[in-house]
């Protein structure tokens, strides 16, 4: 019986490893975003933290008062030879913008 359970929990493990390595969106992260407001455009600037060579592509957003987004666009940056790069982007707005964030980002495997 131990060895039934024992041999389950491995294989389990084994698969949630498998998981997460093979993950596209595993190890990248957008952080320390800073926003400035515009009247129907804002610029962050942020950074993104991947393995060494591979494209990302980020979608931004801004956001009106209600927190609802008014604007939003989807960018695509070459590989680095570092973990960790900067970048800043301005998005337009079709209305007033009271915040702007990074989205999401994702590895761009095509």
């Amino acid at each position: 019986m131990w060895i039934i359970a024992s041999v389950s929990v491995l294989v389990f493990f084994s698969w949630v490893t498998w998981v997460f390595v093979t993950d596209p969106t595993t190890g990248i992260e957008w952080v320390a975003f800073e926003s400035t407001g515009g009247e129907t455009s804002a610029m962050v600037k942020f950074q993104i933290t991947a393995p060494p060579g591979t494209p990302v592509t980020c979608a931004l957003r801004t956001v009106d008062a209600s927190m609802g987004t008014n604007g939003w666009t989807v960018k695509s940056y070459p590989a680095s030879d570092q973990f960790t790069a900067q970048y800043s982007e301005t998005v337009k707005a079709v209305s007033e913008v009271s915040g702007i964030d990074v989205y999401r980002c994702w590895r761009d495997d095509r």
